[in-house]
């Protein structure tokens, strides 16, 4: 059996097509997101102050786009795109 990261937000039918981690592992990827981006505001803000406004920018821009690319990667690779988080939750509640 396929072990999911992430599941539906919204039930199979609704246009919106967002995804919610579900696993462990999937929140350690939201975490990893979060943290290349504070990552990069720092670097801007860090190189910003010290008159490398550029490369604190350039920065920035490389850290959003990797953790960009990870988080809907491995979104789209792990997530369960049949079931909604809600119905995780529910059977998690019966174990």
């Amino acid at each position: 059996m396929t072990e999911y990261w992430f599941a539906r937000r919204f039930p199979v039918g609704n246009p919106r097509n967002a995804m919610t981690p579900v696993h462990w592992k999937g929140y350690a990827v939201v975490a990893v997101y979060v943290t290349l981006l504070t990552l990069g505001g720092l670097a801007f803000a860090w190189f910003g102050a010290s008159g490398k406004l550029i490369l604190g920018a350039v920065l920035f821009a490389v850290a959003a786009v990797a953790g960009a690319s990870l988080f809907i990667g491995l979104s789209s690779v792990k997530g369960d795109k049949t079931r909604t988080a809600a119905e995780y939750r529910k059977d998690a509640r019966r174990v």
